[in-house]
């Protein structure tokens, strides 16, 4: 199956000033930087739990508040309707004294707009009983408490609500900034990601770039060999055996689970039939087939051993190697059993069954 190897770069822009190189310094920076978010963003989430705290204390102070403020309401209607009570027991007070002889002018004064409390007081006294003087005295005190009441609640009611606007921006601040430093967290990871893997690939094409050396070396020296009249033969019956297997296999198609000679195989399905004509058993899988070998350097290859490649983070293909610089394959969905070039991209490593 054909393997490819992109490269990319993630820019952050003013975020980051670390360089693209995939260094083990730059790295290492991003990862400080990262570890210094997370610890900010630990912190920020404490203070938050203890803003959110002191807002649910701010929501039930408002609740208690709001008691008070229908207990007040309460208190003001009642108050209302007693200075209603006590003005009209009033009004009645004196009319009863008019009707018995009292005088009619200070009546009218009573009664009057606008007049002052002392002489409404004096002239409710010489047309008014004794007991005329106590609902004068409970009204008066009826309008002083009713006035208080109507203070604290205005008082409370500017109290509740500034508590609890207070309460709420103060969480609403803290959530926005824990968001942006969560937001900056994740690009910060994703560079690092991209730093890792950038890594990665330049140690891969170092390792394919001295390999394909390798491969050249050997080329040369069997070309030198060929030349001379002399071939370099199979390192072993079983490893022959392989080779020879799969080599009468060219031509035959890809298909996907295939293991059938002359009729279809895919990459660990080849490998699989050829080491088991040679007498080895092998699994049904190139990742399987990974585990079950001995794993050999590819400076020490040799003709049946098979080549490992990743796929998405998995081994995901498999080959054999019959010689310097080729192998035989399987290689995809559409191709034949074929000899290639050895690839260098995806290479993971060699095992020998």
């Amino acid at each position: 199956m054909l393997l490819s190897c992109t490269a990319g770069t993630l820019m952050l822009g003013a975020l980051l000033t670390v360089t693209l190189s995939a260094s083990a310094d730059s790295i290492t920076s991003a990862k400080a930087q990262a570890t210094a978010l997370a610890n900010q963003i630990q912190a920020q989430a404490q203070q938050l739990a203890a803003l959110s705290e002191q807002y649910d204390q701010a929501v039930i102070r408002v609740g208690q508040l709001d008691q008070q403020l229908a207990q007040t309401r309460t208190q003001i209607a009642q108050t209302k309707a007693r200075v209603s009570s006590d003005q009209a027991n009033l009004r009645q007070q004196a009319l009863d004294i008019y009707t018995s002889g009292g005088s009619d002018n200070g009546l009218e004064q009573l009664f009057a707009p606008g007049g002052e409390q002392s002489s409404v007081t004096g002239e409710y006294q010489k047309v008014a009983s004794g007991n005329v003087s106590n609902a004068i005295d409970q009204l008066s005190r009826a309008e002083d408490t009713l006035n208080t009441q109507e203070s604290q609640l205005q008082n409370t009611e500017t109290q509740a609500q500034a508590a609890l606007t207070q309460a709420a921006a103060a969480k609403q601040g803290a959530q926005t900034e824990l968001a942006d430093q969560q937001a900056t967290l994740a690009k910060v990871k994703g560079h690092i990601a991209s730093l890792v893997a950038e890594q990665q690939r330049e140690a891969a094409a170092a390792q394919a770039a001295a390999f394909q050396r390798k491969l050249a070396a050997e080329a040369a020296a069997s070309a030198a060999v060929s030349g001379a009249g002399t071939n370099i033969p199979p390192p072993s019956a079983g490893g022959s055996a392989a080779v020879a297997a799969a080599m009468s296999q060219l031509g035959v198609p890809y298909v996907w689970a295939g293991s059938t000679p002359g009729q279809g195989f895919d990459c660990s399905g080849l490998t699989m039939w050829a080491w088991g004509r040679a007498g080895v058993g092998l699994p049904h899988s190139a990742a399987a087939q990974y585990d079950d070998t001995e794993h050999v350097p590819l400076s020490d290859l040799q003709p049946g051993d098979l080549l490992f490649y990743d796929e998405g983070g998995t081994i995901g293909h498999v080959t054999m190697y019959i010689g310097p610089g080729r192998m035989v394959q399987a290689p995809e969905t559409g191709e034949n059993v074929q000899v290639t070039g050895i690839w260098s991209n995806g290479l993971v490593g060699a095992g020998r069954p």
